[in-house]
């Protein structure tokens, strides 16, 4: 068997892909490049590229990292599960919103929390 044979009959691990899949939608959710995340959690880019893939894993070292410059813990980019994932920001809109939410006063803060609870109670009686 010639080693580019190998490399076409290699498995990738399953949960390894899942990961990566974990990875590449936190990443572009922040709007990082894989350049731009691999210099956060020093490695390269194509080092991100091969973890999204499933075509490697993160050392554990780096895995803890990854986690950091995601906003996520190394839990949920094993398992998914994450018990304060309501509590975070779910797509690029929410992450925006939330954003700038903390960008008013707080004294001001309930008064958009009862424009959005409006606009809500509005669209459910549709």
């Amino acid at each position: 068997m010639t080693k580019s044979s190998f490399h076409l009959k290699r498995q990738f691990d399953p949960k390894a892909k899942i990961i990566g899949e974990r990875i590449r939608t936190k990443r572009e959710l922040l709007g990082f490049t894989t350049d731009e995340l691999g210099g956060m959690i020093g490695v390269t880019g194509n080092a991100v590229t091969q973890y999204e893939t499933g075509r490697a894993t993160p050392k554990p070292n780096r895995f803890e990292a990854l986690a950091v410059a995601l906003g996520t813990n190394t839990t949920w980019l094993l398992t998914g599960n994450d018990p304060d994932e309501l509590a975070r920001a779910q797509t690029k809109t929410e992450l925006e919103a939330l954003t700038l939410l903390r960008e008013i006063p707080l004294d001001q803060q309930a008064l958009v929390l009862a424009a959005i609870r409006g606009m809500a109670t509005v669209k459910t009686k549709k």
